[in-house]
């Protein structure tokens, strides 16, 4: 008999060791599988769980240091063009009148539908095939694609509820955040594609669009090399400003929040 309790004391310990170890398993396959991306829930697969907003959090705000010397337009920054939407400045209520981009487009801000259409038009008479994949989102429709990334990270019992927002916060912009709920922001892309790789899509097609991409209005929002002032790395995603901004903009390197400080 002491034999036997021996025994299914051995075997309860193997099970609790077994269980232990799926569960440390299944913490590092989260890890290792969770898809990081921006501000609008694009993702990109990554190695490690990383904070994409960790060099925001450090980074001194927009610096004007840099762009003293130069001559800024003369616009009235609170105009419709030049809403800014991020972390800093959320938004709850804004809402534009928008239209379909096409037969089967995205919505977009319709002041600036006719500056995509001839966008894309010029993308194509180059040679490229443009794939508008988003536009407008409002505040609700972002809430619900905050609240089911938090959901999906919660299901397996591997985070809390609370600890899933948190992560969630780092994958997808939080309701009143994004840039597409302005209306004037698009992710234009060379096809469609299910997991966004910018080392896998088209470098000439956004070497086209980011030298031609300002006089039609537009400029490259979250560009790579702005990531500790924008919080975000998403070079698909565009944004109309207007032409003279846009081209300014483009031509000094800077990004909308950089811009946007010179007139605070």
């Amino acid at each position: 008999r002491v034999r036997i309790k021996k025994t299914v004391w051995t075997f309860f310990m193997l099970i609790m060791a077994a269980t232990l170890v799926l569960i440390i398993n299944s913490r590092v396959q989260l890890t290792s599988e969770v898809v990081v991306g921006g501000a609008d829930s694009v993702f990109v697969k990554t190695n490690a769980l990383t904070d994409p907003m960790a060099e925001y959090k450090n980074s001194s705000k927009a610096s004007l240091e840099k762009y003293a010397d130069l001559e800024f337009p003369s616009i009235t920054i609170t105009e419709w063009q030049y809403v800014l939407i991020n972390k800093d400045t959320p938004i709850k209520s804004y809402a534009p009148s928008v239209r379909q981009f096409g037969s089967d487009g995205p919505y977009v801000d319709k002041r600036m539908i006719d500056s995509l259409s001839s966008l894309v038009d010029a993308a194509k008479e180059a040679g490229f095939e443009p794939y508008i994949s988003v536009g407008y989102r409002s505040y609700a429709d972002q809430q619900q694609l905050f609240n089911e990334k938090a959901s999906e990270l919660s299901q397996n019992g591997v985070y809390t509820y609370e600890e899933a927002q948190q992560i969630a916060a780092e994958i997808v912009a939080k309701p009143g955040t994004s840039d597409h709920q302005t209306g004037l922001a698009v992710d234009i892309l060379d096809k469609e594609y299910e997991v966004l790789d910018y080392s896998k899509m088209d470098s000439k097609f956004f070497d086209w669009l980011d030298a031609n991409c300002a006089q039609f209005g537009f400029i490259k929002r979250y560009p790579s090399n702005k990531k500790s002032v924008t919080g975000w790395d998403e070079p698909w995603h565009y944004r109309y400003v207007g032409k003279e901004v846009a081209e300014f903009i483009m031509k000094n390197g800077m990004c909308l929040e950089e811009f946007a400080a010179h007139y605070k």
